[in-house]
């Protein structure tokens, strides 16, 4: 079950799924930590692995596909989606071609998708409650799907799959485009789909819960007994311009890329308004990433507000399908755990 639920999650640029084991082994088990808070949802695998793990998740991202991943998967416990739900996602609205259809194809996706996209945004925004948020993470996926290795860049692929140029293509991606189902109509892509977002329904017995705040706001708020901070890393690339044809999708229409203060701000400025919104809470595992602070200034920072302070470095590539070689052999993620005397 665990393995399988992580399929029902999108593959987000930064996601930390391989590094769970590691995070989890500092966490106390839900006995000990029965209130879990994740300040940075992204790709949403750390709050499922919380929830499968039985404690009480109160997560929090200010990105409408991050929310999505919430409120499908972390506070939905047994609503699924059926075939006929995505057949319904086909229904014609009347409304003529949508943003999908007429900004992003050719180049990003080939027309028949994203007509799918179009109509399937169109008719998953009518719907309440869980079968909404399923039906959205499904239009997530599927767009993600459909980009070769993940990568939003990659527009001469689209049009030598529409052209049928598969001499033309680089070969390395050939393999990977027949397994995203590219060449294949829209209901054999979202099939698949829908079965693995299944897969990442389950109760664990409490009310998990979304949010969508500023997380100064969402942590000066929350009570928990352990909250995980895992904050866009200074000097690297922002989510929000990497995310932002996912983005764009979403909103049915070109929106303003602001990148995140996180991104932008030094860490010695941002990080200790993090942790003094995160007062209130028992214990912190911080998760950072090496470009800008070395582990040693961390855990200085982090002793500021904790006197209880342990971390390591782990060696781990951020985005393993676009890294360079040199980015694979100089990053590391810093894991530090603090709690009170």
């Amino acid at each position: 079950m665990v393995l399988r639920m992580f399929e029902a999650l999108p593959v987000y640029w930064g996601g930390k799924r391989r590094l769970l084991g590691a995070l989890f082994s500092d966490v106390p088990p839900a006995a000990e930590a029965p209130v879990f808070v994740d300040a940075f949802l992204g790709g949403g695998s750390v709050s499922l692995y919380a929830k499968a793990r039985g404690h009480e998740v109160r997560c929090n991202d200010v990105a409408d596909r991050s929310v999505i991943v919430g409120r499908a998967l972390i506070e939905n416990d047994r609503t699924l989606l059926d075939s006929d739900d995505v057949v319904r996602l086909l229904v014609p609205t009347g409304n003529g071609p949508g943003y999908v259809e007429s900004h992003l194809a050719p180049d990003v996706f080939a027309p028949r998708h994203a007509r799918f996209l179009d109509l399937a945004l169109a008719n998953a925004k009518k719907l309440e409650g869980p079968k909404r948020w399923l039906s959205l993470l499904l239009v997530i996926k599927y767009a993600l799907r459909l980009r070769p290795m993940g990568n939003f860049g990659a527009r001469t692929i689209i049009h030598q799959v529409e052209e049928g140029a598969w001499e033309d293509m680089n070969p390395h991606y050939v393999k990977d485009v027949f397994a995203r189902g590219m060449p294949h109509h829209p209901m054999r892509v979202a099939e698949p789909i829908r079965r693995a977002i299944n897969a990442g329904v389950f109760s664990n017995g409490h009310a998990n819960r979304c949010e969508q705040k500023d997380v100064f706001e969402f942590l000066s708020g929350v009570r928990g007994d352990v909250v995980y901070m895992d904050p866009p890393y200074a000097g690297t690339q922002s989510y929000e311009r990497a995310s932002k044809p996912l983005d764009d999708l979403l909103r049915g229409e070109s929106i303003s890329v602001e990148p995140s203060v996180f991104t932008t701000e030094r860490p010695e400025k941002i990080l200790p308004r993090l942790f003094e919104a995160a007062d209130g809470i028992p214990v912190w595992i911080v998760s950072y990433g090496n470009q800008l602070i070395g582990l040693g200034e961390l855990m200085d920072l982090v002793r500021r507000f904790r006197p209880k302070v342990s971390g390591r470095e782990i060696k781990h590539v951020h985005c393993s399908g676009l890294a360079s070689v040199e980015s694979r052999e100089r990053n590391r993620e810093l894991l530090v755990v603090a709690r009170r005397g």
